[in-house]
């Protein structure tokens, strides 16, 4: 929907909705162990040829077999892990609002103020040379969560402002001064997006071959800690009592990633100036200075 306030200035919203099917993913572990063994606890650990492994009846997948019974019990137990880069199988939805508001140029000031407001759940954030892995195989549906590129909320301001000075301009229109002032241009960009969710995994101490797992979290707990003055070099920025230890054999509680755990916002200002000059009809020279990131903002 666009509409036209005033005269110059357009105000736009829009709603964008993206649906991804078939996307690449590192998910699919073809011989990892199915986590229904884990209630073999320790057993899972010990040589399949040793006596208790002989007790609780676990065979030899094939003769002259020496391995560990977590071994012995996976669908290919004669091969190790078995990788496949380019599965297919991931999901993913966008939902948006992205509203604009724009100023065409008046007295010299054209301006664009951007916002979006938005959310990205899959489970594809596992792609294929990177991203974090799934905590097992056999349940894909725990790895849905706030993808680990989600950026909720994106502010973008510019302008470019034609100081009114200068022939055929409100100020200094004759003289030396008037050539001086003349032809310069005001730049501006700013730029503000919240972070991106952090992904937390603990010590994968688990038997099964997987890739990840992840830690317990604690029921009502915040999840980052709060400053008023927060100082890298001295504070926590993530909460350790929100998180504990899985017990062994069981997977962690965790989500993927949180909508309440990010890294901190991103802000950015960067400003310039432009000179035109003409020197001949034919010659025009330009002088430019930009500075960015002005106030030297970190995260």
């Amino acid at each position: 929907m666009q509409h036209e306030l005033i005269a110059n200035l357009l105000v736009e919203a829009d709603y964008v909705g993206v649906k991804g099917t078939r996307l690449g993913t590192a998910l699919i572990q073809p011989n990892e162990l199915n986590p229904s063994y884990l209630s073999l606890g320790n057993l899972l650990t010990a040589p399949v040829t040793s006596a208790a492994a002989q007790a609780a009846g676990i065979p030899l997948p094939y003769p002259g077999f020496t391995g560990s019974v977590a071994q012995a019990l996976r669908p290919f137990p004669q091969y190790l892990t078995i990788t496949n880069l380019s599965n297919p199988n991931g999901d993913s939805t966008y939902h948006a609002l992205q509203m604009k508001m724009e100023r065409r140029i008046s007295h010299g000031l054209t301006g664009v103020v951007a916002y979006a407001w938005s959310k990205t759940l899959t489970d594809a954030d596992v792609a294929a040379g990177g991203g974090p892995a799934g905590q097992t195989y056999y349940n894909r549906g725990l790895e849905k969560a706030v993808s680990d590129t989600d950026v909720p909320q994106a502010v973008s301001i510019s302008f470019l402002y034609d100081l009114p000075f200068g022939p055929g301009k409100r100020f200094f229109q004759h003289g030396a001064l008037g050539k001086v002032m003349a032809g310069w241009t005001l730049t501006n960009i700013d730029q503000y997006w919240a972070g991106t969710p952090i992904v937390l995994t603990a010590n994968n101490t688990l038997p099964l071959f997987n890739s990840t797992l992840r830690p317990n979290v604690v029921s009502g707990v915040p999840l980052e800690m709060s400053y008023s003055n927060f100082n890298p070099a001295v504070d926590r920025y993530i909460n350790p009592a929100a998180f504990a230890v899985p017990a062994s054999f069981t997977f962690g509680s965790a989500a993927r990633s949180y909508d309440s755990l990010r890294a901190p916002w991103n802000l950015n200002e960067s400003v310039g100036a432009v000179k035109r000059m003409e020197i001949t009809e034919r010659v025009t020279l330009i002088f430019r200075a930009e500075f960015f990131n002005v106030f030297n903002r970190v995260v």
